[in-house]
């Protein structure tokens, strides 16, 4: 393989996505690979897994890499990624929450990134460079507008409904139970609590499809997450960000248009900023990056 080549990273969350490319920008192939136990490892650990990706493609380091890693949620967790990936590779490195890989992907000024896919998380910079995170609290207590933040969200409005008016007449929950293979909501519940929440969290097209549809506790779902999603940018802006336009990426923004259209909507009102849908992988962002560090040299 020609030694002169840089390489972006889209590194945990559910794969990682190695895009190899000229010193220009041209992608030349790609490797994609299962996440695995991504979050729970060290920086060390993490540096020797993608270290092993790459040296399964050539021996030969790259000229620059472009990581944004998962799980990365401060500038001194980044740092500690870089240094690590950097002694494992050879390679000047620079490290970035993934979710600013939307800012790379598409260039235009101070931007806040959001990604609204299985989880959700919001970011952007101060006007001194320093990293803003809001949300990407998990499927437990936070990550609204996310697959499993508005499943859990629909199927909460449902059970208060029933506990309301004592039946169940919304049209979600049909396929919910046909998800669930049960034959009441109870079963649905108990379902999602005994399966892993990537695994219901599946359940969110069906959602999608209810809420435009007309059922009322799919509407209530995504508009509520959609809100909720304009409010984690407005957050990072009362804290210091500047925000003067907003990349939103991942599978549900990028593929609900009820979604997509509900944040622009918000934050247009609530801070004049426009939206962009990127759809494509954000992987590009991450070689921009590396492009930026052979610039440097």
């Amino acid at each position: 393989m020609d030694t002169h080549y840089i390489v972006g990273i889209d590194a945990g969350g559910s794969h990682t996505r190695l895009r190899f490319a000229t010193p220009e920008g041209a992608t030349t192939h790609e490797h994609v690979h299962p996440a695995g136990d991504w979050t729970n490892l060290t920086p060390s650990g993490k540096a020797a897994v993608l270290g092993a990706h790459l040296r399964a493609v050539t021996r030969q380091p790259p000229l620059a890499l472009g990581v944004g890693a998962h799980g990365c949620d401060s500038d001194a967790e980044c740092e500690a990624l870089r240094h690590a990936v950097q002694e494992e590779t050879g390679a000047p490195t620079t490290v970035v929450n993934d979710a600013f890989l939307l800012e790379a992907a598409v260039p235009g000024g101070p931007c806040a990134g959001l990604v609204v896919g299985t989880g959700s998380i919001a970011v952007a910079r101060t006007p001194e460079g320093a990293s803003l995170y809001a949300g990407g609290w998990g499927w437990l207590v936070g990550d609204p507008g996310s697959a499993w933040g508005t499943v859990r969200e629909a199927v909460r409005h449902l059970v208060t409904e029933h506990d309301r008016a004592g039946r169940d007449q919304d049209p979600l929950l049909a396929p919910l139970l046909a998800r669930a293979g049960g034959r009441a909501l109870r079963d649905v519940v108990g379902a999602m609590q005994r399966l892993p929440p990537r695994e219901w969290a599946g359940w969110a097209p069906d959602v999608f499809d209810a809420a435009e549809a007309g059922s009322p506790a799919a509407l209530a779902a995504v508009l509520s997450g959609a809100d909720q999603l304009v409010g984690l940018v407005c957050d990072l802006a009362a804290r210091g960000a500047t925000v003067t336009r907003v990349v939103a990426g991942g599978s549900v923004i990028a593929a609900r248009p009820l979604m997509a259209d509900r944040v622009a909507d918000g934050l247009h009102r609530g801070l004049g900023a426009p939206l962009t849908v990127f759809s494509g992988a954000p992987v590009a962002g991450a070689v921009h990056l590396a492009r930026g560090l052979v610039a440097q040299r």
